[in-house]
């Protein structure tokens, strides 16, 4: 139920109305009604005052109406208050974090926080001092030095240190890349958190709670798999923001968060989803740019929504090609509905684009 808000004019008229009814004694022993209805008079002037008050009450009234609930209250409001009574912190930015293979042509003592670069903007540290011998190659784990997506990095990108190495041959991001760097959570996925932290209290155990604990830890999408590896075993399938595969180093933040909180006897895996992406194509009429983009954004969207283990309808993937085309297109391909596996995920891979024949 909503109230409505009288407009500044309504509660001037309100004033004036109260105010006829009163009558006051002058000085002179006369009695006087006020009219704030008359032009260029004080009490015109008072009535419209106290009307633009009386607005900004009620506006207060209906602000703090809307931060009384989860899910309209805003961050610089009582969110983080609804949070605190819910434990549910808001995730803060953290830093992209990795492996980096090192080749050495010489013995190379490689110190604890030598810096590595791309260009020289983004840097990553080198998190434990680290004896590299000659001619060997060694796996040196890293973290960058901001937190942020900036310091992500795709698998085999060459880098240098940021002061020269003697001994170092070459220095490549490992096959899992350099991830887990992310800015600050948004808005409404702390609010969807802290509304799931809700329609789901603790359970000792429960796979809601195994969700939970995933997603505070920083997977974006989680599947609980009761007796995974048998009896008495819960695997925890996770992807990251945007679809994408967890690294070694995710997987172990996120394994040794869980482990901090399961009960006693509740042996969890933590595994990385298999992202699996899907090649449409797709006859657009008329097959423009904007259609293209239009049909791409629906699709990324609507793949990832599905999350881990989904079936995906062909009726599902052409109903999204044509709310965002409409429905004078083609799906040519996939022709078959189909079901994932339990520890796979799909996005949205390569869409072919023809033309009608």
């Amino acid at each position: 139920m909503t109230a409505a808000i009288p407009t500044v004019q309504a509660l001037a008229q309100r004033f004036a109305a109260g105010l006829a009814q009163q009558t006051f004694t002058a000085s002179d022993g006369t009695t006087v009604t006020l009219d704030a209805t008359a032009p260029s008079t004080l009490e015109q002037a008072l009535s419209i005052l106290s009307a633009m008050a009386d607005k900004e009450v009620y506006l207060y009234l209906r602000d703090i109406g809307l931060e009384l609930m989860v899910t309209t209250a805003t961050e610089n409001g009582l969110l983080p208050q609804h949070a605190v009574i819910w434990g549910v912190p808001r995730l803060g930015a953290t830093a992209a974090v990795g492996n980096v293979v090192i080749a050495a042509s010489g013995a190379v003592p490689l110190p604890q926080g030598a810096l590595l670069t791309v260009d020289g903007s983004a840097q990553w540290s080198v998190n434990v001092a680290t004896e590299i011998a000659a001619g060997a190659t060694a796996e040196v784990a890293v973290t960058a030095t901001v937190a942020g997506p900036a310091g992500n990095l795709a698998a085999n990108t060459a880098l240098t240190f940021l002061s020269p190495v003697a001994g170092v041959l070459s220095a490549t991001v490992d096959q899992d890349g350099l991830a887990g760097g992310n800015a600050i959570e948004a808005v409404e996925s702390w609010r969807a958190r802290i509304i799931a932290a809700i329609r789901n209290p603790p359970q000792g155990g429960s796979a809601s709670d195994y969700e939970r604990w995933a997603s505070d830890a920083g997977a974006a999408y989680v599947r609980v798999i009761p007796s995974w590896m048998g009896i008495g075993t819960v695997g925890v399938i996770v992807a990251m923001s945007g679809g994408v595969a967890a690294t070694a180093a995710q997987i172990a933040v996120i394994q040794a968060y869980i482990d901090a909180r399961r009960p006693v006897r509740g042996n969890v895996i933590v595994a990385s989803a298999i992202i699996v992406p899907q090649d449409l194509t797709i006859v657009l009429n008329p097959n423009t740019q904007a259609a293209q983009a239009a049909v791409t954004s629906a699709l990324t969207a609507w793949y990832l929504a599905q999350g881990i283990n989904p079936t995906l309808y062909v009726a599902a993937i052409d109903s999204q090609i044509t709310q965002a085309a409409g429905a004078t297109n083609t799906l040519v391909s996939p022709t078959a509905d189909q079901t994932l596996a339990a520890n796979q995920m799909a996005v949205l891979g390569t869409i072919t684009f023809e033309v009608p024949s």
